[in-house]
């Protein structure tokens, strides 16, 4: 089950797999408050600029993939392999926008 909820709201067991999905960590929130067990952030893709000299973008063009395409599928992995494992993964946000941005 996939579920979302805002990463003000206390954290409850049947949560499963906490993802928090915001691209800054929210305010007023500590990591041991949130009980976030991972932040997309953490596996985003790299920035163009980040690319320097080709290397990560040669690796993975050599193996058919573009580095978002690749991002994507080894976050959706995550998430199918976190929603085995717990039965249920919930996605964190603190504001509209970030539920808007979450693309897969």
């Amino acid at each position: 089950m996939l579920k979302v909820k805002g990463i003000y709201l206390v954290p409850e067991e049947e949560d499963g797999f906490r993802i928090l999905i915001d691209e800054s960590w929210p305010e007023n929130v500590s990591r041991e408050e949130a009980q976030v067990d991972l932040w997309l952030k953490d596996i985003s893709p790299p920035d163009p600029g980040q690319l320097s000299g080709g290397d990560l973008r040669g690796s993975v063009d050599v193996a058919g993939e573009n580095p978002d395409e690749l991002w994507r599928k080894t976050a959706l992995k995550l998430i199918r392999d976190a929603e085995k494992e717990k039965g249920t993964v919930t996605f964190l946000c603190s504001t509209l926008q970030s539920i808007k941005e979450l693309q897969f």
